[in-house]
């Protein structure tokens, strides 16, 4: 079964590709695409069964590389993998023609099965995506306001916060954005102060609870 991977995090695309076609029950051939122009050539040039589309990406969102992707070829049957599961992301994948969602802490065993799934047409969608919609009701009140430690950072910081956010380590956010090691440190310090949290961890949480990567005020 011939697989593609569209997911801009290097470290998560190579280990994930790893995973598959290590796989001693199914023979999974994995090719990687880090950014979204790879894409089209790809599909140009093979006949993938799947393909695991991640959502955050710079340049093109993986929504919109889902539309583009079915408008041409339509029978691609593309299932979006990512780190959050908020219902209008389910709702806009599924809508543009993705056959499934999963977010990416499922094991690899269920993602062995939600692939051969949706390889047969199945329409799959994570148990934890119901999971993550709960509580995203369940907070709902507390996300109709922008925190305001979000105006105290810079574009610069808000841009790390949310890679942060997003799942990325220290040396994915210095290649993406550029930076030196330190200097990712550095506004990871700024950051935490800002925020009045101790760690990445609490950062990561305080930053999807209130929907960070989906605020647009500059």
């Amino acid at each position: 079964m011939n697989i593609l991977i569209v997911d801009d995090q290097k470290l998560f695309s190579d280990i994930l590709k790893k995973t598959l076609e290590n796989n001693n029950e199914y023979n999974f051939i994995v090719t990687v695409a880090n950014n979204h122009e790879k894409v089209m050539p790809l599909l140009a040039e093979n006949n993938f069964d799947i393909i695991l589309m991640d959502i955050h990406m710079p340049g093109k969102d993986g929504i919109t590389i889902t539309k583009e992707i079915i408008r041409k070829y339509p029978s691609s049957k593309i299932l979006i993998l990512t780190a959050f599961g908020y219902d209008d992301y389910v709702k806009s994948a599924l809508k543009a023609g993705a056959v499934g969602f999963l977010l990416k802490d499922i094991t690899s065993e269920e993602l062995t099965g939600s692939i051969i799934g949706a390889s047969k047409g199945t329409r799959i969608l994570s148990p934890s995506v119901f999971n993550y919609s709960d509580n995203q009701i369940n907070t709902e009140i507390e996300k109709e306001e922008i925190p305001e430690w979000y105006f105290r950072l810079s574009h610069r910081h808000r841009e790390l916060l949310i890679l942060v956010m997003q799942g990325y380590s220290n040396e994915e956010i210095a290649e993406t954005l550029h930076l030196s090691m330190q200097t990712v440190k550095n506004y990871l310090s700024i950051i935490y102060s800002t925020l009045n949290v101790k760690n990445r961890f609490q950062a990561m949480r305080l930053a999807m609870k209130y929907k960070i990567d989906q605020v647009n005020i500059v």
